[in-house]
């Protein structure tokens, strides 16, 4: 499929993104990581996920991905009673206030080097089938999906209203004015987790900006992309 990319959207009750350098955070991101829509993908496809057997199908430089916020982003926090030590339930649990991601909607644009598994992917989209259970960050967070559609992805650069996430580094300017006039409440996500080993070890990192209601952003960009979309001739960003 080459440049093709495959845009299919993601959603649930609830999403939990965790600090990805620790086993348990009460805060949530507001966004799942790149390496979290690898996750996703693997679980459609039937990836395994034992010793991080998925993470071979994505290395480095293999894929592209863009994240384009739907719903506005909105947190609850809930106590969630977790058991810190192995052992009977009875007198074990530890009330724990978690952060979520309350009624996440988020699109997905996805380009691989692999042409069977962009294939495959677009397959199981369309009839909606999945060998394993995808889910928001947490087991317990589970996702719906649906296929959107493809097109072909033109590298392009300078002034574009961006649908998706923002990668800092591609970033030359805002344009203040439509800025103020439409309202845009930037967020900034540091140390955003693009890439990952097999080990579970990050090899690479970005800062990233969205607005928190979905709403795009004009900006002059040193890199961005021009896509058409079901008709609809659009402007992301991919990381």
């Amino acid at each position: 499929m080459g440049d093709q990319a495959i845009v299919f959207d993601i959603w649930g009750k609830y999403a939990h993104f965790k600090k990805i350098y620790v086993t348990t955070s009460a805060l949530s991101y507001a966004l799942p990581f790149k390496t979290s829509i690898y996750g996703i993908v693997g679980a459609i496809l039937g990836f395994q996920n034992s010793s991080n057997a998925y993470l071979q199908h994505f290395q480095e430089g293999d894929s592209k991905i863009g994240i384009q916020v739907i719903n506005p982003i909105r947190f609850q926090r809930i106590n969630i009673n977790l058991s810190p030590t192995p052992g009977p339930i009875k007198d074990n649990r530890k009330p724990t206030l978690m952060e979520f991601v309350t009624d996440p909607h988020y699109r997905i644009y996805f380009q691989h080097n692999d042409n069977s598994l962009m294939t495959k992917l677009k397959d199981s989209l369309k009839n909606k089938h999945s060998v394993f259970t995808p889910v928001l960050g947490l087991a317990n967070c589970l996702a719906n999906f649906s296929y959107v559609g493809e097109g072909l992805l033109k590298k392009t650069s300078g002034k574009g209203i961006i649908q998706t996430v923002i990668p800092k580094s591609d970033l030359f300017s805002f344009d203040q004015d439509y800025w103020l006039d439409n309202t845009i409440h930037l967020q900034e996500q540091d140390m955003y987790p693009l890439e990952m080993n097999i080990e579970r070890e990050v090899t690479k990192r970005e800062s990233i900006l969205f607005d928190l209601n979905g709403r795009p952003i004009k900006v002059v960009s040193k890199n961005h992309y021009e896509m058409n979309l079901n008709g609809d001739n659009i402007s992301i960003m991919m990381i």
